[in-house]
């Protein structure tokens, strides 16, 4: 009996063990079920598809520094459909949500211009593709389109009041992980304002093409760090595989610390959001630490959630260079600035260049009127914050030779999104042709950091 008692519990042991194994092979199916689904859904890369769009009320987003119409919130929609007719180019179409509102369409938009990409002679470098990528995905990319613009359209419906209204859409991809992108909707009420602000995920799928066919990369060698935000800070980077220095030469610059610090389009919209006390003289960024609110998904500002920063590796200029390079696709000279640094913290040594720019380019307007001047995030070819779509096309990104990084003492990338730092702002002088402006513009544009002043005489002309 005892022999036949062991032989049962021996038989039910073996039977739960049994049915352990298959309950954790059945939840190892489900699990790659689950994943082949999701992984499906995600990167689905239909030719047309229909995207859900968020807005949020002056109460959901307080935090809000955008200049809103007396229409703002009620003239809604509902979707967008989003759909390929060929090559890189795409349909958004806007659905109305009530009967007052008009359906609204931007066709023919060539999103070759907004993907994540590099120009093509730096992809033999693994690092400066890498961070090219990144600092592309991280910067925000605004484009306009006119109401006169061929690609808008304003359907009839609604009251009318869109057919009379509209005044221009911006298409956005802002500088969060792929896919988040945005639409803006513009009327004229004494300056243009925004009427409506909607957020949506740009299919991922779609997206994948569009890299995959302008870089001539593939996607999952990067989708990581474009959808989860990753570092790479610490990357070499080799800038003699950017450009060629046929001159160089040290300029006198003049860091003007106790100059009042100016604030005028973004910078005055944005005041509200800088969190600690606002710097009187550019040399107060540097005399506490600083933070600014964040900016989070889907795509807002947010006071809740401090933005700290590391402005202390900008705090004194002991330096400053110029060169003249030549970068690929042109065989004209270009000018680079780099600027010497060292930290008031830790004494660490950095240096800020900037290159691959036509100085010609460059308006020549007085200080006052600094907005103005010429703009760009850091990074490799990265297009402007705020650019109209005619511009955008005549001058691809990524044929672009512009390039910016912060590096340390051992051409190491640091971010600078980190330290506080968008990107420069140049002009040259409306009186001295000698005379270049050069400011540079916080973390998300909230504020200038300081004023700088180099002389380079003939800069243009030898360009």
């Amino acid at each position: 009996m005892a022999a036949y008692g062991t032989g049962v519990s021996a038989l039910r042991t073996n039977l739960v063990t049994v049915r352990a194994r298959f309950t954790l092979l059945l939840v190892l199916v489900l699990l790659l079920v689950a994943a082949l689904i999701w992984f499906v859904l995600r990167y689905d890369d239909q030719p047309r598809q229909v995207v859900a769009v968020n807005a949020f009320t002056s109460e959901e987003y307080p935090d809000n520094p955008e200049t809103k119409s007396s229409l703002f919130g009620t003239y809604p929609h509902r979707q967008l459909i989003i759909e390929s007719v060929g090559d890189t180019r795409f349909r958004f179409l806007l659905e109305p949500a009530t009967a007052n509102a008009a359906a609204i369409e931007l066709t023919e938009v060539d999103l070759a211009h907004f993907v994540a990409a590099v120009p093509p002679w730096i992809k033999a470098d693994p690092d400066l593709t890498k961070v090219g990528l990144i600092d592309r995905e991280w910067n925000r990319q605004q484009v306009r389109f006119p109401r006169t613009a061929s690609q808008v359209q304003v359907r009839e419906g609604g009251d009318g009041l869109e057919q009379r209204a509209l005044s221009r859409i911006d298409l956005a991809r802002n500088c969060l992980n792929a896919g988040l992108w945005e639409l803006l909707l513009f009327t004229e009420e004494e300056e243009e304002r925004v009427y409506e602000h909607l957020w949506f995920t740009f299919p991922l799928g779609l997206y994948k093409q569009l890299f995959e066919q302008v870089n001539g990369l593939s996607y999952w060698s990067h989708w990581w760090s474009l959808e989860h935000w990753v570092d790479p800070a610490r990357t070499a980077i080799r800038v003699d595989r950017l450009r060629t220095v046929p001159q160089a030469w040290p300029v006198v610059a003049t860091a003007h610390w106790n100059e009042p610090v100016a604030a005028r389009g973004e910078q005055a919209r944005k005041r509200r959001n800088i969190l600690t006390p606002v710097a009187t003289t550019y040399r107060d960024w540097y005399r506490q630490p600083v933070r600014f609110a964040s900016f989070i998904p889907p795509g807002r500002y947010s006071r809740a959630h401090p933005r700290e920063t590391q402005l202390h590796y900008l705090a004194e200029l002991t330096g400053a260079t110029f060169r003249l390079v030549r970068t690929p696709p042109t065989s004209k000279p270009l000018g680079e600035i780099e600027l010497a640094f060292r930290s008031n913290r830790t004494q660490e040594a950095t240096r800020l260049i900037i290159g691959g720019l036509d100085l010609a380019m460059l308006p020549r307007i007085d200080p006052s009127e600094y907005d103005r001047g010429w703009q760009a995030p850091l990074g490799i070819g990265n297009p402007g914050f705020f650019e109209s779509y005619e511009h955008v096309v005549a001058s691809p990104p990524i044929q672009r030779t512009w390039y910016g990084f912060h590096l340390d003492a051992h051409n190491r990338w640091i971010d600078h999104h980190a330290v506080g730092v968008d990107g420069p702002l140049l002009h040259w002088d409306a009186d001295d042709p000698t005379l270049l402006h050069l400011y540079l513009l916080s973390y998300e544009r909230h504020a200038l950091l300081n004023h700088l002043t180099l002389v380079i005489p003939n800069a243009e002309e030898r360009s």
